[in-house]
């Protein structure tokens, strides 16, 4: 029996086995219209001759669907004809977006991930519409809905239309902490840049929920807490909660300040023979007793690894040990310098350029591939490209590779606009009434050069200027520059006190400059141009009415500057020191050689750098060469050059028509302080107390004029003030208070309080 049962057995398993592996003899497709038979064909991996199994059949249905081409398929096996019916799925003819005000379509279409002539699926159109929906949120819409419309068209196409409905941003309403108990809310929220809507904040996004922002933030209170002696500080959690009604967000962040520490010792612990720890000692400002501050410890190593640096040693690591001891409630500090691993730069990588340029980028930085690592030339390549102000972020990161002693650099940059069209009008004490246009591009065509173009008209003046400058002329790293100019003024109006002529002028001048060194850097200028003085009263000083007429004057000019400052831009710590020369005579009417002198210092009183006081001074001579000196090229003070007082307002004057005559000696003192005034920094609004001092004296004039009394007072004067300055998006609005109190009576004319509205270009 045990015998016939297996015989039965393996009998059915043969039949079961013959009826699912036929032979095929033919292979049939239907439904298809765009994708033609043989191109079928080779998706199933299946010809004639060949066995068909349950397997098989599964693996062919597998492939078919994973070409994305298909919408349906279904196999059949009638004897040894095998067909395959097949349903395509259809063709996007054309992408659309409708409702999209804040999202171009050129931006959407990058991302969606999705093209005409594509195969259309569901799926694939569900997610187009979630990257839509994520890259709303990004812009703090997280009320946007996106809904995918299917249009028929004829041949299997369909037109994809997306319907966009943004909403409005989804704002901040309510900032919480929990546990800050030794600083306010209001506090807090100052460090933080996620911020709670308010009026006045329509031109800035830090209002509108960013999860990003919400972790950098964590990081801003980390190092704020640090800098203020608590070692411990954490930020515990940060919770963001939105009003489905409002669509507004509230955000908690829960703090565990802990205890304040102190400065415990402090020492330096020095581990290369070859450098002497005498030099170094006096560049850490860390002292025992004093809250510990971590910013403090990070200048601490940027000081000593810069000027271990400049010794030569390439290869140093510094590394500040901590040891905290929360029973004294001290962080003691062991500066261990000791030989780092020697490093080398393999790849300088740049991400996040999308307009600029990379050679632009790579151009500012002080490394190149294959050079030693050096974290002195990497903070001034960081400087470098902060100073270009083309990007709103930059970061430049190590990353390690598989080699050991190489790595690479990422350079993270976020572009910003760097090209502006403004039209404004305004008020000025010194010109009246004023109307603008600026068009300026600092960076075009993403490679750097600098176009820009003004007018300005107003009751008294108007000037109009075009120029092109290109950092990099010839390939090199030379500023190659030209300017065109025309410009007319009066100075005819009593009473403003000022000199009664008119002067157009209109030329062009060319630049050249270079590096001589990091730091150092020097250019040469030369311009030509045709100046008409008219328009001059009868009853101005004999000296303005014998240079009436036209002159043409040629000019080279010189500047030597150096410029150690932390920022070119807005600066709050570091000096400059310059020497700026101009000779007038290679040809032309006019000769004069002038030589000026200028330095400054920026000092900051506070750990945030927002109080900061600006010492700057600057001194010069001038010379006819020979020939009486024209009223025009003199140097002047007053206005905006020396607040208190009105433009020409010191110096040499006809005491009897009381015209300002200008003078070839001058000297000019300020120390300003620019304050916060507490206001939300978006706003960008300034304070600043400042003195001026200083003086200008000897007209030159020998030969007077019969029945002539020229003032020429070289006193001191000296004004003191306050002012502020708003960068408004209409342009800068400046307003200055200042009263002198020292000055010449009779002589000096003064100006206590000036305005100026959308004037600076």
């Amino acid at each position: 029996m045990f015998h016939r049962f297996l015989v039965l057995t393996l009998g059915l398993v043969l039949l079961t086995s013959e009826l699912w592996a036929g032979v095929i003899r033919v292979i049939d497709v239907e439904g298809n219209k765009r994708v033609e038979t043989p191109t079928i064909m080779t998706y199933i991996d299946l010809k004639i001759g060949d066995n068909i199994t349950e397997s098989k059949i599964e693996e062919i249905l597998k492939n078919l669907f994973a070409t994305g081409l298909f919408a349906d398929v279904v196999i059949e096996e009638h004897g040894d004809r095998l067909l395959i019916k097949v349903v395509e799925n259809k063709i996007i003819n054309r992408i659309a977006f409708e409702g999209n005000d804040r999202l171009k379509d050129d931006i959407l279409n990058a991302e969606i991930g999705l093209r005409p002539r594509e195969v259309y699926t569901p799926a694939k159109v569900q997610q187009a519409a979630q990257k839509i929906r994520d890259m709303y949120r990004l812009s703090g819409r997280y009320g946007a809905k996106v809904v995918p419309t299917i249009v028929e068209r004829e041949q299997s196409r369909v037109d994809l239309i997306f319907e966009i409905t943004e909403g409005r941003p989804t704002r901040i309403n309510k900032i919480i902490f929990v546990g800050n108990e030794h600083f306010s809310t209001s506090r807090l929220e100052s460090i933080i840049m996620t911020k709670e809507t308010r009026w006045y904040r329509f031109f800035s996004s830090d209002d509108t929920y960013d999860p990003d922002r919400l972790s950098y933030d964590k990081e801003l209170l980390r190092k704020y807490y640090h800098r203020q002696g608590y070692a411990d500080f954490k930020v515990d959690s940060v919770v963001a909660e939105l009003d489905p009604d409002s669509q507004e967000f509230y955000i908690t962040y829960t703090l565990s300040e802990g205890k304040r520490y102190q400065f415990g010792a402090v020492k330096i612990t020095n581990n290369l023979p070859a450098l002497k720890i005498e030099e170094l000692e006096n560049l850490i400002t860390v002292e025992c007793g004093e809250w510990f501050d971590s910013k403090e410890v990070e200048r601490t190593v940027d000081k000593l690894n810069m000027a271990i640096g400049e010794k030569g040693f390439a290869f140093v690591d510094i590394e500040p040990k901590l040891h905290r001891n929360p029973k004294d409630l001290k962080v003691d500090i062991d500066f261990v310098i000791k030989e780092g691993r020697h490093v080398y730069i393999n790849r300088i990588n740049i991400v996040g350029n999308d307009r600029t340029d990379d050679d632009v980028i790579r151009r500012e930085i002080r490394l190149a591939e294959g050079d030693p690592y050096n974290s002195v030339k990497l903070k001034r390549s960081e400087q470098r490209l902060e100073n270009l102000d083309y990007f709103k972020r930059v970061e430049v990161k190590r990353e390690e590779t598989n080699v050991p002693d190489k790595i690479d650099l990422k350079v993270e940059v976020e572009d910003k606009p760097t090209g502006s069209l403004q039209f404004s009008a305004g008020y000025s004490t010194t010109d009246g009434p004023i109307g603008t246009v600026t068009m300026n591009e600092r960076n075009l065509m993403g490679k750097g050069y600098d176009l820009y173009g003004s007018a300005m008209v107003s009751k008294r003046a108007t000037d109009f200027r075009l120029g092109f400058q290109n950092p990099y002329f010839l390939g090199r790293p030379l500023l190659g520059g030209i300017d065109v100019f025309h410009s007319s003024r009066k100075y005819n109006t009593k009473a403003q006190n000022q000199t009664g002529y008119q002067q157009i002028r209109t030329g062009s001048s060319a630049t050249l400059g270079y590096d001589l060194y990091e730091y150092l850097g020097q250019s040469w200028s030369y311009t030509i141009r045709r100046d008409v003085i008219n328009d001059i009263s009868p009853n101005s000083s004999p000296y303005l009415r014998a240079q009436r007429g036209t002159w043409i004057v040629s000019e080279a000019g010189h500047n030597l500057f150096l410029d150690k400052r932390d920022s070119s831009i807005d600066p709050t710590e570091g000096y400059y020191a310059g020497l700026v020369d101009d000779l007038s005579g290679l040809g032309g009417d006019v000769r004069y050689f002038k030589n000026a002198i200028r330095a400054g210092t920026y000092i900051p009183i506070d750990d945030d750098h927002k109080w900061v006081v600006a010492i700057k001074g600057s001194a010069g001579a001038m010379s006819g060469l020979g020939k009486v000196t024209r009223v025009v090229d003199r140097y002047e003070l007053g206005g905006d050059s020396f607040r208190g007082f009105t433009d020409s307002g010191i110096g040499p004057r006809d005491s009897k028509t009381k015209d300002a005559l200008g003078g070839l000696y001058y000297y000019k003192g300020t120390v300003e302080l620019a304050i916060p005034l507490g206001l939300p920094p978006e706003l960008g609004i300034r304070g600043s107390m400042f003195s001026d001092i200083g003086s200008v004296w000897h007209s030159g004039d020998k030969v007077k004029p019969p029945n002539f009394i020229l003032s020429n007072n070289q006193k001191l004067r000296a004004s003191v003030g306050i002012g502020a300055t708003w960068r408004s998006p209409f342009g800068p609005i400046g307003v200055s208070l200042a009263q002198p109190f020292l000055r010449v009576k009779g002589v000096d004319r003064t100006e206590q309080f000036r305005v100026n509205f959308g004037t600076s270009f």
